[in-house]
């Protein structure tokens, strides 16, 4: 299949009539297959998407469970209303041109869905031409009927996908939404409700052989049956709702602190924490410095002059000394003098001669330093133990003020650099409204995940109970060969479904690790996946065959996993049909970006239609993606008339689009 044209007139931002040429172009001998359409946030990218959609599914395109009313709601949003229209438009519609391979022929076809508001009721038509002749001859259902049959929606979800389906695979650790896709692939839904038909066929054929009461019984048990299965299957998709919306939530939770943070909010939070800390550091300041004055006011000066001590220390021991030995003399010489007067003559020539052989100490006439001797000690003692105890004191003392004064200083720059808590104010009110809102909004999830497991116990018990009250009824009368039949097909139907299950599983396997090993990087941790037949549950395996926590990837690896399942899954359907992507590299990394540019969106398909932002395909990108680019439109949306237009180019390459790309 090859999308050949969209046309949209007055839907949604696109007011009065736009048509697009998306048939990929040949360039230079080699057919291109990408399609690139570039517009800001808000432009309308995601309305050719959607308008695609719509043109092939209706209702069908927003959801299983939409219902009517929803639906009309939401078609009257996309009538477009121009600000500056004298007259609003009631009406809208979207076409699309196809090319459609069937059989070995090439067919042509053209879908038109346009919408009509009478009063408050929206009216929805569907016209199909096929080689240019309308199928006048189909209903509005049978029309529908038709497009299925040629794209299923099941299968289209595989091709046609946004940013959103890529995470919501990305970071489903359940596996459910997998499971949806792999069913549907296989069409193992359409499988599903041929045995629910079969098995609604059986029961009614029971019935109508029923006695009365049993009858009544059992269409009683039928119908409550029915009510509770619709009662889950609504609250299942209101649960989903909710579980969504408090995932945007959070998500938008995250954007607000992130904001909060890097307008200061941190700073600003703790502003009045750091100026309690200043008055506390101030404090602690002044009774450290009252320490220092005291510890400078005593002995602590002598000790820059330790050298001049020590020199003082060493005269004042000589002088000691000298008069120490100035005093033996004087008495040896008195203590002489009165023995000489007691000897002889012989005996005094020998106190003389001994005398003489004493040392003479000279007289000390003038001292420079007159101390005692316990005056020595105590300065001997002062110098070589107390000052240098003081000084350790007085440089610890020091370098506590200035610790003390470096955090007051960075304190002082960081209340300085925070914003004023009133400018974070309007930020703060946001923040705590969405905590509210998130706050709320998980007790409500709570309390329905709650509510719909006890109605989910409740079905199945009223399940048991009718299937009890069809064997009673069963063993009271004879086989009935159409009953057989029925009960026989729905198990052959779901050996069939087991049987095809587990050999495209198989495949998808395979599919998957090739997709996975060209779009990953070499450091990324994951390798292949094991899918379980039954369940669809996945298991991710690593280099080492280790199984990996889904929760352990990081958010790029999360996004490639996503994308390589993604286009296993469609390579495993076998359709061809065009792939169509919306703001495809969110939350990739620049070498995740690179990979996918270089070895995904070339041979996505036969024609791959992106929609892109400026920021996802930059430059650099755009030069990678030239030699498969077939043409390029920029979506550009006029704030004051609120409308969507396109020309052929991509941001900055509009004056130079005219070169071969």
């Amino acid at each position: 299949m090859i999308l050949d044209k969209i046309a949209l007139c007055d839907f949604r931002s696109y007011g009065g009539y736009h048509e697009i040429d998306l048939t990929p172009r040949t360039r230079y001998g080699a057919e291109r297959p990408i399609v690139l359409f570039g517009g800001l946030n808000g432009a309308g990218k995601t309305t050719l998407l959607l308008a695609i959609k719509l043109a092939l599914y209706g209702r069908q395109a927003l959801g299983v469970g939409t219902t009517k009313a929803d639906y009309e709601s939401f078609i009257d949003g996309c009538i477009h209303q121009s600000n500056l229209a004298l007259v609003k438009p009631n009406s809208a519609y979207v076409e699309i041109e196809f090319t459609y391979g069937k059989l070995g022929q090439r067919l042509q076809y053209r879908v038109r869905r346009s919408w009509v508001k009478d009063g408050k009721v929206t009216r929805e038509s569907v016209k199909i031409w096929d080689d240019k002749e309308e199928l006048g001859d189909l209903t509005q259902e049978e029309c529908q009927g038709f497009l299925n049959e040629l794209i299923p929606v099941g299968v289209s979800e595989l091709f046609f996908f946004d940013g959103e389906k890529i995470a919501e695979l990305a970071e489903d650790s359940s596996g459910n939404a997998l499971g949806d896709a792999i069913r549907r692939l296989l069409g193992l839904d359409v499988v599903e409700k041929l045995r629910n038909d079969l098995r609604v066929y059986a029961l009614r054929r029971e019935t109508r052989r029923a006695d009365q009461t049993s009858a009544e019984a059992i269409e009683t048990a039928q119908s409550e049956f029915d009510h509770l299965k619709s009662q889950v299957e609504h609250e299942r998709a209101t649960l989903d709702e909710k579980r969504k919306a408090l995932q945007d939530l959070r998500y938008k939770k995250d954007q607000a602190e992130s904001r909060l943070v890097e307008n200061g909010g941190h700073w600003g939070e703790t502003r009045q924490n750091q100026q309690a800390r200043v008055s506390e550091l101030t404090d602690n300041l002044k009774r450290q410095q009252k320490d220092l004055r005291e510890l400078l006011a005593g002995a602590y000066p002598l000790s820059l002059a330790t050298n001049v001590l020590g020199e003082a220390v060493k005269e004042l021991a000589t002088e000691l000394e000298n008069e120490n030995q100035q005093q033996v003399s004087t008495a040896l010489e008195s203590f002489a003098k009165k023995l000489k007067k007691n000897l002889d003559e012989s005996g005094r020539k020998l106190v003389d001669s001994t005398l003489k052989k004493t040392k003479k100490v000279k007289p000390n006439k003038s001292l420079l330093l007159d101390i005692t001797s316990r005056e020595h000690a105590a300065l001997e003692y002062l110098i070589d133990k107390e000052l240098p105890t003081i000084s350790k004191q007085v440089r610890a003392s020091n370098e506590r003020v200035a610790n003390i004064e470096q955090d007051l200083d960075t304190i002082s720059l960081q209340i300085q650099r925070a914003p004023d808590e009133q400018t974070l104010a309007d930020e703060f009110a946001k923040l705590s409204e969405l905590n509210e809102r998130i706050a709320e909004l998980t007790a409500d999830v709570a309390v329905r995940s709650r509510d719909l497991k006890l109605t989910y116990h409740h079905t199945i018990e009223m399940a048991r109970n009718l299937r009890r009250l069809h064997e009673n009824l069963s063993d009271k009368r004879a086989s009935e060969q159409p009953i057989d039949y029925a009960i026989k097909a729905r198990a052959l139907l779901k050996d069939f479904a087991q049987v095809n299950a587990e050999r495209k599983v198989t495949q998808l396997e395979t599919e998957f690790a090739d997709a996975f090993c060209r779009l990953a990087r070499k450091e990324d941790v994951l390798v292949r996946a094991e899918i379980d037949p039954q369940s669809f549950a996945v298991k991710l395996i690593g280099a080492n065959g280790e199984v990996i926590d889904k929760t352990q990837l990081s958010a790029g690896e999360k996004q490639i996993y996503a994308i390589a399942m993604l286009e296993a899954l469609a390579r495993t359907s076998g359709r061809k049909l065009p792939v169509i992507i919306d703001t495809p590299l969110g939350r990739l990394d620049s070498r995740h970006r690179t990979n996918l540019v270089e070895h995904y969106f070339p041979r996505a398909s036969h024609q791959v239609v992106l929609l892109s932002t400026d920021t996802e395909v930059d430059e650099p990108f755009y030069k990678s993606l030239s030699p498969n680019i077939s043409h390029v439109y920029e979506i550009q949306f006029d704030e004051d008339e609120k409308a969507s237009t396109l020309r052929e180019g991509y941001f900055w390459r509009q004056a130079a689009y005219k070169e071969a790309i």
